[in-house]
């Protein structure tokens, strides 16, 4: 966009909008699945997306500042062990026990902040969620979180499994297709390295030789290969995020008929 950093800014901010619509429809979904429901249809997906996303930029606000609001007590603590003569006593205690609390502040963080999603995802509002949230990370702090990590894993694994699985299905396809177009692979496998020159600005990159223009066959067999690769990438990105984000539907719902079983 031309603009310079207004341009930008403006990119940024629909990038951002896309990305908190997309996870708030999308986890709409997978909540309708893990309570059993009728899945819901695209539209209406975008749509309660849409609507929702206020209420997460609201939850994030106020998470945000509770957190600076125990970062600001602590900076006063410590301020206090500045008075002469007392300062240093202060000290002693004031310094393990502030290391203690922000040590369950981590770990009440991690857990209302992953359910913060689910929470709006179930149709809550800010307060609601925020509420049910801390009850949560309040009464079962170390079962959540475990089960949080055992998730991750689990993601995590999903991950590296699929991307080997992808690896080797596009080295297979590269094998097949090279003995019949060799020559077009090695020209598209140099484009990447023609589209660092062209970044230099002189089209010139690595020992100063100068990049030739690229030719629209070249490009169009760049294009699939870029697209393999593409699609591969997208895959190992979505698949396990779609396990994790399901995963938090779950817990998030069985955590909540413990703390509120008449709000399930």
């Amino acid at each position: 966009m031309a603009g310079g950093w207004a341009g930008t800014t403006i990119g940024m901010v629909i990038l951002l909008i896309s990305f908190g619509v997309g996870y708030l429809g999308s986890g709409g979904v997978l909540l309708h699945e893990a309570r059993g429901d009728p899945l819901p249809g695209i539209i209406k997906s975008l749509r309660f997306g849409i609507r929702a996303l206020p209420r997460l930029l609201g939850l994030l606000i106020i998470e945000s500042l509770l957190l600076l609001g125990i970062f600001v007590v602590e900076v006063l603590a410590f301020l206090a062990c500045k008075i002469p003569g007392v300062g240093a006593i202060l000290f002693v205690p004031i310094f393990p026990a502030i290391m203690l609390l922000n040590a369950v502040v981590f770990v009440l963080a991690i857990i209302v902040f992953n359910l913060s999603g689910p929470a709006l995802w179930h149709g809550e509002g800010v307060g609601k969620s925020l509420r049910h949230t801390i009850a949560i990370a309040r009464n079962k702090p170390g079962s959540i979180l475990l089960m949080m990590l055992l998730l991750a894993a689990l993601a995590t694994s999903m991950g590296i499994i699929i991307a080997m699985i992808l690896y080797i299905g596009y080295g297979m396809t590269l094998t097949a297709a090279t003995p019949v177009l060799a020559d077009e692979i090695s020209r598209s496998a140099d484009m990447f390295w023609q589209m660092l020159g062209a970044l230099s600005g002189d089209r010139v990159f690595g020992s100063g030789m100068p990049v030739p223009a690229m030719a629209a066959n070249t490009s169009l067999y760049n294009a699939g290969l870029s697209m393999g690769m593409g699609l591969a990438g997208a895959l190992v990105f979505i698949l396990p995020n779609v396990v994790f984000l399901l995963g938090m539907a779950h817990i998030y719902v069985e955590a909540l008929e413990l703390v509120a079983p008449e709000d399930v």
